[in-house]
């Protein structure tokens, strides 16, 4: 059976290879540059997610979203390239869990992790930034986070699953997917590139995750609960300025916080282009209740991004939960080895103090105008698809991604997305 899967991110590197294991005949079309064995830019190759994010081509150019009803649309990193986010992304491995995947019916969790080829490895103290080293010193939640490394070496989706299967996938990159082709009854054909080129295939998987899943199927003709429930875990930060300058490469995070719903994270440094002597404190609520946002067309030009509007935090009861963390936030920062070695406490990156946050209505204005995202977009057509993917009233067409997620999971995305995916497969491979 021919497949085309479309984009070549966590989860198409995973979808591709399971089928062509099984021997099928597939497509893989990537809208962004190659990354092959060999040829590994340094910065994807090493330890410093903010080198990665700026290496050129790796990321979605223009994408913008509006984070919350009080924000105007800013940038929205989003992978880029055969690996997609996996190349970019902070490699922070968290399952996620158990009993929300039991919920959707996943089976034997066990079993369906032991599939997943990616490796995951906690870094060694040395490689430890001086805000994971605080966290550790200050408080007795925090633990050192696996990541997803070989070694110390950054392994993305594209070196765990594609190359092994090198000469057996046929990796179409650098091209645009305009849309899905139907038939009279619906049915997906295959997909129309955006160079006007088609490719012809029996089944039609969109991996190209929860904003641009959506927009291809809107250029499509296919909008019935296509574009809506997106989610993201809304966070907010603190910029700390330390009393001591750090190094500006490396581990950007290695320690998290995990209390409940809130997962608090340390960023060592800003990149090479911030002050040496600031650092971050982010938390994060990990189970939101607002699923609201939206991706809607800007144009039918597969060329220009769509609109996505997340609407973070228009849940009042997510607002109060981000609050408390905001405020746990504060007080650790105020006592112990953290409060020694930081000199002062910032809402933005202008130097604003702390302070301005000690009335609780301040608190929740600041993060309805300020609280961005995790870069975590989820269930944007989680009402668009049946069992295990299907997309509602077209047959021969799936989805494999986290715009599928009927909620968004409470833990970082990349080992979430890759059980989704090899959960899918392994269900469509049984059925054929």
């Amino acid at each position: 059976m021919k497949w085309v899967v479309v984009g070549a991110g966590s989860a198409g590197c995973v979808v591709a290879r399971r089928l062509v294991d099984v021997g099928h005949d597939v497509t893989l079309v990537e809208c962004g540059p190659a990354l092959t064995e060999g040829a590994v830019p340094p910065a994807i190759d090493g330890d410093d997610a903010l080198a990665a994010l700026a290496v050129a081509g790796r990321t979605q150019h223009g994408l913008q979203a509006r984070r919350t009803a009080g924000s105007a649309a800013t940038s929205y990193w989003r992978g880029r390239g055969v690996g997609g986010s996996s190349a970019v992304n902070g490699m922070v491995a968290r399952w996620g869990s158990d009993d929300l995947y039991r919920s959707w019916g996943w089976g034997d969790l066990e079993s369906l992790r032991r599939r997943v080829l990616l490796p995951t490895e906690r870094p060694d103290t040395d490689e430890l930034g001086r805000l994971d080293r605080l966290l550790l010193a200050g408080s007795p939640d925090a633990s050192i986070v696996p990541l997803t490394r070989r070694r110390g070496r950054r392994i993305t989706s594209a070196e765990a699953y594609l190359w092994p299967a090198t000469g057996r996938i046929e990796v179409v990159t650098d091209e645009v997917v305009d849309r899905v082709l139907l038939d009279e009854s619906g049915a997906a054909t295959g997909i129309r590139l955006a160079s006007g080129t088609d490719i012809a295939a029996d089944r039609t998987v969109l991996c190209a995750g929860a904003i641009h899943t959506p927009a291809i199927l809107l250029r499509s003709g296919i909008d019935v609960g296509v574009g809506t429930g997106l989610a993201d875990h809304p966070a907010a930060g603190l910029v700390l300025k330390m009393r001591d300058r750090g190094r500006v490469s490396g581990l950007v995070t290695a320690v998290t916080i995990e209390d409940g719903p809130i997962q608090t994270t340390p960023l060592n440094h800003l990149g090479p282009d911030a002050p040496d002597d600031l650092a971050m404190l982010s938390v994060a609520l990990l189970t939101p209740a607002a699923h609201s946002g939206t991706v809607r067309l800007a144009s039918d030009d597969p060329s220009i991004h769509p609109l996505v509007d997340l609407d973070l935090l228009s849940s009042p009861d997510d607002v109060e939960r981000l609050a408390g963390a905001v405020c746990r936030a504060i007080d650790l920062v105020d006592d112990g080895p953290i409060a020694k070695a930081v000199q002062a406490v910032y809402v933005d990156d202008v130097g604003t103090d702390v302070d301005v946050l000690a009335e609780p209505a301040a608190l929740r204005s600041w993060l309805n105008e300020s609280a961005s995202g995790y870069v975590h977009a989820a269930c944007s057509c989680a009402d668009a698809v049946g069992s295990n993917g299907a997309v509602r009233g077209h047959q021969a067409l799936d989805i494999a991604d986290a715009s599928v997620f009927p909620a968004i999971p409470d833990a970082n995305l990349q080992l979430p997305v890759t059980l989704l995916a090899e959960h899918f497969v392994a269900a469509w491979i049984e059925q054929d």
